[in-house]
């Protein structure tokens, strides 16, 4: 027997899958609808603060074997980078650091200094 979560079940609404808290984000333009609480599917990467939530293990099969039957054609709203762009956070990520490395050596020359 498979003890049941204080909370329930908290399953994916795209694909059915277990999802996990991932924090709390902020500036909303509605805060005070979203609550900023933010999930991540294991599954299929879903993002987002809408989930779904059940109390007994057969409805989490149900609604698993409806999303298999209802879900042709749809696709996981997940936050990807654009591959067109990579370019710009790869030389994004290099500027950074080496403004890093610049401020160390600057911190260093300055110890040095005194």
């Amino acid at each position: 027997m498979k003890v049941k979560p204080v909370f329930g079940y908290q399953i994916c609404p795209f694909c059915g899958g277990n999802v996990e808290y991932a924090g709390i984000s902020s500036g909303h333009i509605f805060p005070d609808i979203n609550t900023g609480q933010m999930y991540v599917c294991r599954e299929c990467g879903y993002q987002g603060s809408f989930i779904i939530e059940v109390d007994d293990l057969d409805d989490v099969r149900k609604f698993r074997e409806e999303l298999k039957i209802n879900s042709e054609g749809i696709k996981t709203p997940a936050f990807k980078l654009p591959e067109k762009w990579m370019w710009l956070w790869k030389i994004m990520l290099v500027i950074i650091v080496i403004f890093f490395i610049l401020g160390i050596i600057g911190y260093i020359e300055m110890i040095i200094a005194k």
